[in-house]
């Protein structure tokens, strides 16, 4: 069991390039080249591009992942494994946002809601968009992300209804949408794999307040 340093480098170069040329598309001597090592230290390290993009999977939902120690070459992990660490993991995380939204809790501010949605895209949002950009590489963990997509349209859609200090709209669960979807370009799209990505160096934190600030003027009474 070993720390390999190198798992970092390989980790941002390899979202990269599944994000925006495609896991299919993407050789294991296109990442090693990005990440500046051989195309058999990427062997010595992943025993298959699948048991790579397994490892992103993993170290997104477990940050810990890129510097313990492991046992090389890294193997494949099963969709059942990884579907059951989603639920122990992001579905944990997410507990409190979806229990605030259905209890109508008056404590639960918009401004909160926004600045939630931020920190979950802000750990999540890589792994969500290799899977929006890759939709045929695990139907299981699709499937899932469709789901969990699904469940904070509803879910916000539902507390816009019932939350006493935000003035009534006709069609929430587009506001709903439009909501996630914001929050979800700003936090993860533009910084990953927009146009002028390269040249995000824009503060997060105060597109946050920025986007708070729209959308409290346009929906609170």
């Amino acid at each position: 069991m070993t720390v390999d340093n190198r798992l970092s480098k390989i980790f941002e170069n390899s979202c990269t390039l599944f994000i925006n040329s495609g896991y299919p598309e993407t050789k294991m001597k296109d990442i090693a080249k990005f990440s500046g090592i051989s195309v058999g230290a990427m062997y010595d390290l992943f025993e298959s591009k699948k048991a790579l993009l397994d490892f992103i999977f993993i170290s997104t939902l477990d940050k810990d992942n890129l510097t313990k120690s492991h046992e090389f070459p890294l193997k494949e992990i099963s969709s059942s494994f990884l579907v059951k660490k989603n639920k122990t993991t992001y579905e944990l995380y997410t507990k409190t946002l979806h229990s605030n939204l259905l209890n109508a809790n008056s404590n639960y501010s918009l401004e909160q809601l926004i600045t939630d949605l931020f920190d979950i895209f802000k750990i999540y949002g890589r792994y969500f968009l290799i899977l929006e950009k890759n939709p045929t590489i695990d139907t299981n963990l699709i499937k899932l992300y469709a789901k969990y997509r699904m469940n904070l349209y509803k879910n916000i859609s539902i507390y816009l209804q019932n939350n006493p200090s935000i003035q009534k709209v006709d069609n929430p669960e587009y506001d709903s949408m439009m909501i996630v979807d914001l929050v979800f370009w700003w936090a993860t799209h533009k910084k990953y794999d927009s146009f002028e990505n390269t040249k995000n160096k824009y503060s997060i934190d105060i597109m946050t307040k920025t986007i708070i600030n729209a959308l409290t003027n346009g929906l609170k009474k």
